[in-house]
């Protein structure tokens, strides 16, 4: 897939917009996708982290003539009018055939998306506000509490509303700290490693108010705080200097590199409600949450109310907080910790792998992502599974259960290491493909079968094409690799008339079969 990003940071904006796109655009580009960034240089961009992960910026320029118009809360953050910015992203894009932009930036909304619209095949728009509305296939909000409703009137029919935390873009050292941060804090009743951390700008200095709060809590004399800021923040030497001569033992880092590590290792936060707020979720870290910004009190009010954060509006409830901890440390790290897994890059992944190809001859196909099916189409995909004419050939030759199956296709929304589709062609579902034991431009394995009740013939040879452009074009591997029951002779002459050769034999489930595979020639 061939991927654009819209997004910015600033001295205002903060990180959080950047950061979080930064963590879908490696998940991306680990599946073989290609990516690229469109940022303005606003005064605190991030253009240079973007660029030191691996990744190329077309940098736009800030206009000394600003013809912004106020339609927009956040319309000011754009830095010019978003027919304007339309203008320059198209140029951006070099006339490429884009599969996704996505755009995260509470400044653009459908007049933006419908400039945009032509110049690519999809467009993700990832909002927190529920304030403007947007032309978009996919909407991601990861605002805990977020429901249906709040976007119905915002976003066209056939848009796909990804709400709530579980989708929640964490990089992935937040999900492997995560059995260890559960376990770490399961009997923590006292507070003694603090973290504090008010995001990675901090333009309005918040992190002094919380110092000066420090100041007249009362505290275990073996207290550890750890203040984490980033480079870009302005008031970095102020809280340098205020801190050297505290009442506990304070360190200030900049720009950690391990923040999910610190985070497990912590016993309590204290932090702005912003986008920090699902990894210390799925971390379990007990947090007092401070609103730094307006547009953070709908979601620090809903987390209050859940009992997920305490939430602390003036300096002195700072104190009461931390010095009676030990009696709602555990119970708010138990809820926090439900909120999110950590999974949520992966469940957006799945959710963007639904695709059209073309296949030459064949036509249009469209392969539908099991992960994404309606309960009617999940249903009928169980059906040919379980048909006699299917199962035979399986290595597993019972019938699945409906609660195993739904089981199984939970399971593949935070899976990368297998994709199953419905193939469906000229308005009719030929079968199935699946992908297994993905090696990334090395080699795929992979499954088909029919629809048995389709009483059609040649849809073997649309799957086989399925398979080898998907596996050859979007997974970009070189080879493709099946095994087949050694007594199907049917399925081995069909692959043999589609170029596969015998590699080997083995076992599966205690039944022979041959290996086949088939390169990219």
């Amino acid at each position: 897939m061939k991927v654009i990003f819209r997004v910015d940071a600033s001295l205002e904006m903060g990180m959080g917009h950047v950061m979080r796109c930064l963590t879908l655009a490696q998940l991306l580009n680990k599946n073989n996708s290609s990516i690229r960034f469109i940022c303005r240089q606003h005064e605190g961009n991030l253009i240079d982290k973007i660029r030191s992960s691996g990744f190329e910026v077309c940098g736009l320029g800030l206009l000394e003539d600003k013809k912004i118009n106020n339609k927009l809360s956040h319309s000011h953050w754009l830095g010019t009018s978003q027919q304007q910015d339309a203008n320059d992203c198209i140029r951006a894009l070099k006339s490429e055939e884009i599969d996704w932009l996505i755009v995260d930036h509470y400044a653009l909304d459908e007049e933006w998306q419908n400039e945009l619209k032509p110049f690519c095949k999809k467009i993700m728009a990832i909002d927190d506000l529920a304030d403007r509305k947007h032309q978009c296939d996919i909407l991601l909000d990861q605002t805990f509490g977020r429901q249906q409703g709040d976007y119905s009137a915002l976003v066209p029919k056939n848009c796909s509303l990804l709400l709530g935390a579980k989708y929640a873009l964490l990089r992935p050292e937040f999900e492997r700290w995560r059995a260890y941060s559960l376990e770490h804090r399961y009997n923590k009743t006292k507070a003694k490693q603090l973290l504090v951390n008010m995001g990675g700008v901090d333009a309005d200095n918040a992190t002094q108010w919380v110092i000066e709060a420090l100041k007249t809590c009362t505290l275990s004399s073996d207290t550890n705080i750890v203040i984490i800021m980033g480079a870009l923040s302005p008031y970095l030497k102020d809280i340098q200097a205020m801190v050297a001569n505290f009442p506990y033992k304070v360190e200030v880092k900049v720009d950690v590199n391990n923040m999910a590590e610190m985070m497990a290792n912590s016993d309590l936060a204290i932090g702005a409600a912003g986008a920090t707020t699902w990894e210390r979720c799925c971390l379990g870290l007990p947090t007092v949450q401070v609103v730094v910004a307006k547009n953070q009190e709908f979601l620090a009010k809903i987390l209050a109310r859940h009992n997920v954060v305490k939430l602390a509006k003036e300096a002195k409830e700072i104190s009461c907080l931390l010095e009676n901890s030990s009696e709602w440390m555990k119970d708010i790290s138990g809820i926090a910790s439900r909120v999110c897994d950590g999974l949520g890059g992966l469940r957006v992944f799945n959710k963007m792998a639904d695709c059209k190809i073309n296949l030459g001859k064949f036509g249009e196909v469209e392969l539908r992502n099991y992960s994404n099916l309606d309960s009617n189409d999940s249903a009928f995909a169980l059906n040919m599974r379980n048909h006699p004419q299917i199962k035979k050939w399986m290595y597993n030759q019972n019938s699945i259960s409906k609660k195993e199956h739904l089981e199984f296709v939970e399971s593949l929304k935070s899976d990368m290491s297998q994709r199953y589709f419905l193939i469906e062609w000229k308005n009719n579902i030929i079968g199935s493909i699946n992908f297994s034991k993905i090696d990334f431009c090395n080699s795929v394995e992979f499954g088909l079968y029919v629809n048995p009740f389709l009483q059609s013939k040649g849809m073997g040879r649309i799957l086989e094409a399925a398979v080898s452009y998907y596996a050859f074009n979007e997974l970009g591997v070189q080879k493709i690799k099946l095994k087949v029951l050694s007594d199907n002779k049917r399925a081995i002459d069909f692959y043999n008339a589609c170029g596969f050769e015998f590699t080997g034999t083995g076992k599966e489930s205690q039944q022979d079969v041959l290996h086949m595979e088939k390169r990219n020639e």
